[in-house]
């Protein structure tokens, strides 16, 4: 399993972050890559593919920076 942490701004609280993590994993499953939210601000994905292209598709949001958490 993969771990992409979304890191937010600090002024942002957890059920922002749970928002638009939740928004995020939409996006994702509608590129085809299917992943699960364990948190706030964490997804997991199942795949060195998917990890590649999430980390492509999220980079390009404003509301957070994505970055792998564990490999």
């Amino acid at each position: 399993m993969y771990s992409i942490l979304l890191e937010y701004p600090e002024d942002k609280d957890a059920q922002y972050c749970d928002n638009i993590t939740h928004s995020a994993n939409v996006e994702l499953l509608l590129h085809g890559i299917h992943a699960s939210q364990n948190t706030h601000n964490t997804l997991i994905l199942h795949d060195t593919h998917d990890l590649t292209l999430a980390l492509v598709i999220l980079s390009s949001s404003t509301h957070y920076t994505a970055k792998i958490a564990s490999k």
